[in-house]
């Protein structure tokens, strides 16, 4: 009877706990952002590792909606960091890929140099791109944009 009890409450505990989780923004957008952050270091890692999160949702520069009972990243503000210079941001895009219902990237005014990424395709549901006060230049004829607001 102990054991009943014991297995019961063990069950409710996990469930509960279940129920917290899936509130919360998907797993994997999370490490994503993470690795992003990683990436790009300085300022940025700074900034979000100064923060007490429960969620990368809960960093400023960061905007989720709910979708089907799980939160999901849909804006990204990576604005004004001066050290993204050096950055591969065909890696960064691909790595924002993976986040399937990001609508807005921001990243101005980070004085990022060199080619405009050509894989910027990859982001599937973006609907506004902010890559302004960058020094950005498209050399690839090839490099399509279906984006509705740039």
């Amino acid at each position: 009877m102990k054991y009943r009890n014991l297995i019961s409450v063990v069950f409710i505990l996990i469930f509960g706990l279940f129920e917290t989780i899936s509130g919360k923004a998907v797993p994997n957008d999370c490490i994503v952002i993470e690795e992003v952050i990683n990436t790009i270091g300085n300022d940025l890692q700074k900034s979000y590792k100064s923060k007490t999160l429960n969620s990368c949702c809960d960093f400023s520069q960061i905007i989720c909606q709910d979708f089907n009972d799980q939160t999901a990243i849909t804006e990204i503000k990576f604005n004004n960091y001066k050290n993204l210079s050096n950055q591969d941001m065909e890696k960064i895009i691909s790595q924002f890929a993976k986040l399937p219902h990001l609508t807005t990237l921001e990243m101005a005014n980070n004085l990022i140099v060199g080619e405009l990424p050509n894989n910027l395709s990859e982001l599937k549901n973006l609907e506004i791109l902010d890559l302004s006060g960058n020094c950005l230049e498209d050399n690839d004829s090839n490099t399509k944009l279906n984006i509705n607001e740039l």
